[in-house]
């Protein structure tokens, strides 16, 4: 009855945006856009701003944001419904938005939401400026089925007035250091409490190690060892890199107590209750760049725990394996897509440019977070290079002086949203069964923890079991968007 009523009230939704918009002549042309982020009517964000920004540089081109439906639980809580669900719905409608946020661009291929829009893609100059990695990651067989929104880097941040107070022999990290000289900083920047809670934390994020290590020590390799052939678990390179994450959570792993947190187990007694980094407890930490702007904000605010620091982002370190020098960053894509059937691919294209990657629209988006604030800030940096561009959106963060030279002068990416663009790579890393007691997700924490050995989980097939999960899903795929 659920599902009834959502397609039934989609379906009006539909009828009543029709009605107002029946009269082209008049109206010009009207796409439909959906995204998760765009917050209340209300509130109006910086990404609904930018809506109405579009609108008065192209008067041509209407958009009509198709909001989620609510749904009320027993309780009479009120909540979204899933982004599946409703964009099932709309499909069940024939009514797909013209440009939709894409958590996920196999799902949107293979359900028939997206259409491929590689035509005009490859006809347009500044898509084409994009870097390769960027281009090709929505890429399948040809087609492309999606455009970047936002691209954010993966890897570490510091905060310089931190490992300031942990004593004379600190060191600040920089954009390239080595691995190796990150992890004597992290030990040389942490401070254990001398009552409890006021501990300084030195690094987290080993666990993240087999997901970018392996591409620093195999320049063939991506994320999680992969490539276009498959998944690499028997390569040296992963195993490398499992000696080195093993190091932290074996039976030796207390030696690295004292500054890496997934060493510890008191936690609360080192550096109180909550976050360390947001609370200012800690030194270097893993996460992504997409926190630059909640964190900066942070900074100017007197009651949180980041008030007053200085706060980088460096990215990954360097590593040198048998002489050679790799130094690879990841990044985070997402993704916009074009409703499969738009009556106005063209119009839909220029305002999924206009939200994502595009120049104009970027320096709109940068103009409006200047001028109102409080609708939010920029959180990613442009992808084009252009240095217009990119002097805007640094002038907005003028501390960032590590990230910019990631922004200005790095030249080599691995893509670690794989879960959005290669087939399998959920049921390859989470999803899949290992065996009918484990699943993927599983045996890669037990081989982490040394409950089993690398070598024994390749013998029992783990590299043949990923692999067919992709040939599998690949080939699924190829079915759908193949000629």
């Amino acid at each position: 009855m659920k599902k009834f009523l959502l397609v039934l009230m989609m379906a009006l939704v539909s009828v009543m945006i029709i009605g107002c918009n029946n009269n082209p002549e008049e109206n010009g042309t009207t796409i439909t856009y959906a995204a998760w982020n765009l917050g209340t009517e209300e509130k109006y964000n910086i990404e609904r701003r930018m809506i109405d920004a579009f609108m008065v540089a192209y008067p041509d081109i209407t958009v009509n944001v198709i909001e989620r439906p609510k749904q009320v639980d027993e309780e009479g809580n009120e909540s979204d419904v899933s982004w599946d669900e409703f964009f099932a719905a709309q499909a069940a409608i024939g009514k797909m938005p013209d440009v939709f946020m894409a958590d996920s661009v196999i799902k949107a291929v293979t359900n028939g939401w997206a259409e491929d829009i590689m035509s005009i893609a490859s006809a347009d100059s500044e898509y084409l400026s994009l870097s390769q990695d960027i281009r090709d990651a929505a890429m399948m067989n040809g087609k492309l089925f999606a455009l970047p929104q936002a691209l954010y880097y993966m890897g570490y941040f510091i905060n310089r007035t931190v490992i300031n107070q942990t004593g004379a022999g600190a060191i600040i990290p920089e954009y390239g250091i080595s691995y190796e000289d990150l992890m004597i900083a992290a030990a040389a920047d942490a401070k254990q409490p001398v009552v409890g809670g006021d501990g300084i934390l030195g690094i987290d994020g080993v666990d993240n190690l087999t997901g970018w290590l392996p591409a620093q020590y195999d320049a063939t390799l991506n994320w999680f060892t992969y490539n276009e052939s498959g998944f690499h678990f028997d390569s040296e390179a992963f195993r490398l890199a499992v000696e080195e994450q093993q190091k932290y959570y074996g039976a030796g792993a207390s030696q690295y107590s004292s500054y890496v947190y997934e060493t510890q187990t008191n936690a609360d007694d080192r550096y109180g209750e909550g976050d360390p980094f947001t609370n200012g407890k800690q030194s270097i930490n893993w996460e992504g760049s997409y926190n630059l702007r909640d964190w900066l904000a942070a900074t100017l605010d007197e009651t949180s725990g980041l008030y007053g620091a200085d706060i980088d982002f460096i990215g990954t370190p360097s590593v040198t394996h048998n002489e050679v020098t790799l130094h690879r960053i990841p990044v985070v894509l997402d993704y916009l897509g074009i409703g499969q059937g738009t009556a106005y691919p063209e119009e839909a294209y220029l305002f999924a440019k206009w939200m994502g990657f595009g120049s104009e629209g970027y320096l709109k988006r940068i103009e409006i977070a200047t001028n109102n604030p409080e609708a939010g800030a920029v959180n990613f940096a442009p992808m084009i290079s252009d240095q217009t561009l990119i002097d805007a959106f640094f002038e907005l963060y003028p501390t960032l002086t590590e990230f910019e030279k990631i922004v200005t002068q790095h030249e080599d990416f691995i893509v670690e949203s794989l879960a959005k663009t290669v087939p399998g790579y959920i049921n390859v890393r989470w999803n899949g069964d290992y065996n009918a007691e484990t699943t993927m997700f599983a045996v890669f924490n037990m081989i982490r923890n040394g409950e089993i050995s690398l070598a024994d989980a390749l013998a029992a097939g783990l590299n043949d079991i990923a692999n067919n999960e992709y040939t599998t899903a690949k080939a699924q795929l190829d079915a759908i968007t193949g000629d």
